[in-house]
């Protein structure tokens, strides 16, 4: 979409100190960026838009004659209006001008916001999410109303599994995967701005990519071979490696490989391993769903759905350091609850494994969330569950655990992260919903879009701006 504007419903400038004509330009991926550009001054500059003709919010000031603005809703009318401090200390403002924005993509779900309670939630931020529908799959952003702000449609016959605002805030990795069967997908950054679109096929990535505090990128990708598994059977199974590059297109290294590095001979872990045929078939022993990083430790964080377990692995050498949860697990409860190793892996049966078949995406020095999806838990119902942990002493403890009101299991995806002032924020997925909830249990902000809608990995934003 592309939408170019010249001085459209202009007012002469109330301090008589005329810039003239705004030029707009909708980016043509980014339906909720507009880029704003106008004949300039020397001085800092800056745009101020708003709906209904309020000019409530301002873009960060400038040493150029452009801006870009952020967050805006879909379907909704904005004036623009840009003003600079010369040099002299002479204030210059232009036109006013109005755009519209898009409506949301074809098939993106509304949201119902309720459950609002402002004095015990984060703030009023936004809040990065996946969505999957049967029109396609979308990147998106809405603010605490449930309105979209950001929108960004998949590639075509892609789906978004997996997104996360990297550190700086700035912009969003992403992976895709390709629904034909034919290839599976690739890696992604896009600025939030629009200053920044990549993108790079990268046939056997799945599930999660981040990027690094050095700017490197890290993925994970599919690996098949034909084995003998523990049990002595010649089969064909698909697991996880750990893949680096210094950049987007950079060269990509292994680091890591769970045929070659993990130091246990696969097993058929259970009965989903078995049926949930990897992309490329053979048996998936691990399903991999989860890529983290620490920066104190310099480890990957891998997590494994199937083997409900959470592996660190060195960054340089590719070792693998330490395992929490699963069969081969070294982390014992500090409230004496140790995992059985016997019966750990035998989850068709009676088994003490922490949480099942989960999904991540956070983990801090101290502790980690899990959203767990509970396949092997009795009743069958999806909750988030958070844990401390001392990776040196090897002890866990479970601190906080919230189960899904509606009593939905989640067979696939759901996420939870910490919010910086100790709330969660989650994505039901199965039941199209997000919320807020407090260490107490409450729940102070709830978004939930109509029945059949589904979406995946979540994130907070504080602001656009930085």
């Amino acid at each position: 979409m592309f939408h170019l504007l010249l001085g459209a419903c202009t007012t002469e400038s109330p301090l008589g100190h005329d810039l003239g004509a705004l030029t707009i330009e909708v980016d043509p991926a980014l339906p909720n960026v507009v880029h704003v550009a106008w004949t300039g001054v020397p001085g800092k500059s800056r745009v101020a838009y708003g709906l209904d003709g309020v000019l409530d919010r301002t873009t960060s000031d400038r040493p150029v004659a452009a801006a870009t603005a952020l967050a805006l809703k879909s379907g909704r009318t904005y004036t623009f209006r840009a003003s600079t401090t010369g040099e002299d200390g002479t204030e210059w403002t232009s036109e006013s001008a109005e755009v519209t924005i898009a409506a949301p993509f074809v098939g993106m779900p509304t949201f119902e916001v309720a459950d609002v309670d402002q004095s015990a939630w984060e703030g009023d931020g936004f809040v990065l999410l996946t969505i999957f529908q049967a029109t396609g799959s979308y990147l998106a952003v809405v603010d605490r109303e449930g309105d979209y702000v950001w929108t960004m449609a998949s590639r075509e016959g892609t789906a978004i599994p997996s997104a996360h605002f990297t550190d700086d805030g700035r912009r969003i990795i992403y992976i895709d995967n390709d629904l034909s069967g034919t290839g599976w997908g690739g890696v992604g950054i896009v600025a939030l701005d629009g200053s920044v679109n990549e993108y790079r096929e990268l046939p056997y990535a799945h599930h999660d990519a981040i990027e690094l505090p050095d700017g490197s990128i890290a993925w994970l990708e599919f690996e098949k071979r034909e084995i003998t598994t523990e049990e002595g059977d010649v089969d064909t199974f698909t697991t996880d490696a750990i893949y680096t590059a210094p950049t987007l297109d950079g060269e990509p290294r292994r680091v890591f490989s769970i045929f070659d590095d993990y130091g246990h001979t696969p097993w058929h872990v259970c009965s989903h391993s078995a049926t949930e045929v990897a992309i490329f078939g053979g048996e998936d022993f691990t399903h991999g769903n989860t890529l983290m990083f620490d920066a104190a430790s310099d480890n990957f964080l891998y997590q494994s759905k199937f083997l409900d377990a959470i592996v660190a692995v060195d960054r340089v050498s590719g070792a693998a350091e330490w395992q929490a949860g699963g069969r081969f697990g070294t982390f014992t409860d500090e409230d004496g609850d140790t995992i059985d190793p016997e019966r750990a892996y035998d989850v068709d049966g009676p088994h003490q494994t922490w949480w099942s078949h989960a999904h991540m995406s956070h983990a801090w020095p101290e502790g980690f969330v899990v959203y767990d999806n509970g396949t092997h838990h009795s009743p069958l119902v999806s909750r988030i569950a958070a844990y401390s942990w001392d990776t040196s002493a090897h002890t866990l403890r479970r601190t906080f655990a919230f189960t899904n009101e509606t009593g939905v299991y989640d067979p696939i995806l759901g996420d939870v992260r910490r919010l910086d002032g100790g709330n969660y924020l989650v994505s039901w997925t199965m039941s199209g919903m997000l919320t807020e909830v407090t260490p107490d249990g409450r729940v102070v902000w709830r978004a939930s879009a109509e029945l059949g809608s589904a979406i995946g990995r979540t994130g907070y934003l504080e602001t656009f701006y930085p």
